[in-house]
């Protein structure tokens, strides 16, 4: 019984690493996207960027 909660516990610990690995990740690649479009608004005239 012991040794079920134990690979349980292993499973979940993986499961758990395998979501945070996953949504670093996500937020990495959000964030350089973020800073591509906000580079390029910074290139845009005056008149370009009151119509975003």
């Amino acid at each position: 019984m012991a040794d079920d909660f134990c690979e349980i516990d292993l499973a979940m610990n993986m499961i758990k690493e395998n979501i945070t690995k996953e949504l670093s990740e996500s937020i990495s690649k959000q964030r350089k996207v973020s800073y591509f479009q906000k580079k390029q608004s910074n290139n845009l005239s005056f008149s370009e960027k009151t119509l975003d």
